[in-house]
């Protein structure tokens, strides 16, 4: 019998997540209490846009930046500029996405760790500057790690992070009801706040909880709810530990 796993991440953070889910035969019942929207370009925003072609390197740290990027510089007829630059993708899922686009990507043949690509742009001596497609409450890395390189690095915020809409909330929760999980995922920090508001009548004692990382270990434990399992800070560690745990 198939198991259940409650997922609260974006839409965009877990295409590969659900579609890997299955394959393991355990169903996702997906309510995003996480969902990103774009941000109106301003002044930056433009004058970074115009200057595209002049970056050495427009690196994208996932599907979900890339996206919000194509169809900025679509928006603001660049494509064609970004096509000609180096363009750099985490993993595949992304470049993927890229080449959909009509944009040749490059990447290290990784799991998507930060750190890999970083080595990679070393490896290839791309280390001028370079454009980071982000967001605005996305905790990423990567620029943080060329920065200590003295990689010049421009983060281009083009999204914003918010929770779910009213309606949108009220109908997870009806569906929760007829669908208990038997595992749940905390995949950050902030999805244990979100998860616990917005659905308080969760017995977590009887579900198996599955951490993202050490840190959302602790959260989980300063509220009293105790981790089975636990992951090493991204989607494939968790689904490691699913896989294992099965």
């Amino acid at each position: 019998m198939s198991q259940s796993v409650l997922l609260t991440a974006a839409v965009e953070d877990t295409e590969v997540v659900r579609s890997e889910l299955k394959k393991l035969k355990i169903t996702p019942l997906h309510y995003p209490l996480e969902r990103y929207e774009a941000v109106e370009a301003d002044k930056d925003t433009v004058e970074t846009l115009e200057l595209v072609g002049e970056f050495e390197n427009i690196v994208y740290g996932s599907k979900r930046n890339a996206r919000f990027f194509v169809e900025k510089v679509k928006a603001y007829d660049k494509l064609e500029e970004v096509r000609e630059q180096l363009n750099l993708a985490a993993d595949q899922h992304t470049a993927d996405y890229l080449e959909g686009e009509g944009i040749p990507a490059v990447h290290p043949h990784s799991d998507g760790n930060s750190i890999d690509l970083m080595e990679f742009m070393l490896r290839i001596r791309r280390i001028g500057e370079t454009l980071y497609p982000c967001g605005d409450k996305t905790a990423e890395d990567l620029p943080g790690l060329l920065k200590e390189l003295d990689v010049p690095v421009e983060e281009l915020v083009l999204f914003t992070l918010e929770g779910p809409k009213e309606e949108d909330l009220q109908a997870y929760r009806k569906d929760l009801s007829a669908h208990e999980p038997e595992i749940v995922i905390f995949h950050s920090r902030r999805s244990v706040n979100r998860t616990l508001a917005a659905f308080p009548s969760l017995n977590y004692g009887k579900v198996q909880v599955i951490s993202g990382d050490q840190a959302v270990t602790d959260k989980l434990k300063r509220e009293d709810i105790e981790t089975d399992r636990q992951a090493t800070g991204n989607w494939n560690s968790i689904l490691e530990e699913m896989a294992e745990s099965g």
